[in-house]
């Protein structure tokens, strides 16, 4: 059963506060860009960390997706105090590579340094397309797609910093 975070007590308390601090200290991630991955500004994110500020599903499922955490885990903290963060096999907590490798989309001698990242917001957004029906060919194509860019924009990089200053 999916839990949603909005009620009358949807205010974080200084126990929850902790339990999300202590997890952004655990993913070596600030409060800005925290804010940045779950779509809020930094102020919103303050005031919802300081128990100012309800928490709508969709900030909710901003602040999980951005701290890693198991869809409906900040219902589970505003309910009893717990969160539950992505498990090691969980897809959106693997990198852009491992992601590629296990769906056949890519042999390990395609993949650069670029594709080693780890909660890339786009692949998030992509991996989410899942819970609304699309098909997993098309979450393919985008990845791959995706890839294929920030590997070209990496390489386009690479060859301007190698190039001879004249």
């Amino acid at each position: 059963m999916l839990m949603t975070a909005t009620s009358s007590r949807d205010y974080l308390t200084e126990h929850g506060r902790k339990a999300l601090d202590n997890r952004m200290h655990d993913l070596r991630l600030k409060y800005k860009d925290v804010a940045e991955r779950s779509g809020m500004s930094t102020a919103h994110l303050r005031r919802i960390l300081n128990g100012e500020q309800i928490i709508s599903d969709d900030k909710a499922a901003g602040l999980e997706d951005a701290l890693r955490l198991q869809r409906g885990s900040i219902a589970a903290l505003l309910a009893n105090g717990q969160i539950t963060p992505l498990s090691a096999d969980d897809e959106a907590d693997k990198t852009l590579r491992q992601l590629l490798l296990e769906r056949g989309l890519a042999e390990p001698e395609d993949l650069a340094a670029c594709d080693e990242v780890r909660g890339d917001p786009v692949v998030l957004e992509i991996l989410a397309l899942r819970d609304l029906n699309v098909p997993e060919d098309d979450q393919n194509r985008l990845l791959t797609a995706y890839a294929n860019m920030r590997r070209a924009a990496y390489l386009a990089i690479q060859a301007k910093k190698n190039r001879p200053r004249s």
